[in-house]
């Protein structure tokens, strides 16, 4: 699952840096010398904030996607038209009215990001950033696999017509923070 999420940041020009939990084996396979780089998250209990912070260290652009691993139906065409309208403000994407993932951010945050108290909420710091809400047309920005049965029953939902092969899906270790591995492509 986590491969599919890589593959369609790749696919859209990105470079991406994955970071998994510290006890994770499977996260260096994911390695790609100057286009997907891993880091290990060595207290992901605390939360997507901290799987966050760990990424910021190695952004090398003027803006980052930030969305969690365990989204493989983001269409590659999604990060162009989020990069398109990029500004001040970050960029959430939307379908159907419905906020989804990933979020595009200025770079300029990064300090702001890591200025957040512990426990903080990168939800609230984004909403009081007034960010701009892009219609992406792409259900895969709302479609998140925490189980295996979710990503059959997911396929429906974005259209797709292929069955997951058994590594899609196996030892994700989905719903639990960091876990899948969560995806800041630098981009613009």
């Amino acid at each position: 699952m986590l491969g599919s999420t890589v593959d369609a940041a790749l696919a859209a020009g990105l470079r991406v840096i994955v970071v998994g939990r510290p006890d994770d084996a499977r996260m260096e396979s994911y390695a790609m010398e100057d286009r997907v780089v891993v880091l290990r998250n060595p207290d992901p209990e605390r939360g997507m904030l901290s799987t966050l912070r760990v990424a910021l260290g190695r952004l090398e652009a003027e803006a980052f996607f930030f969305m969690p691993g365990d989204m493989p139906f983001v269409k590659p065409g999604t990060f162009a038209i989020l990069l398109g309208a990029i500004g001040e403000a970050p960029v959430v994407p939307t379908c159907d009215g419905r906020r989804g993932h990933p979020v595009l951010l200025p770079s300029r945050l990064v300090p702001a990001i890591l200025g957040l108290a512990e426990g903080g909420s990168l939800r609230d710091f984004l909403a009081s950033l007034s960010p701009r809400f892009v219609e992406t047309g792409d259900r895969g920005i709302l479609t998140d696999i925490d189980l295996p049965s979710d990503y059959e029953e997911a396929r429906g939902v974005v259209g797709l017509g292929h069955s997951a092969g058994a590594g899609d899906i196996a030892g994700t270790g989905a719903g639990t923070p960091g876990s899948a591995g969560d995806i800041t492509g630098a981009g613009a």
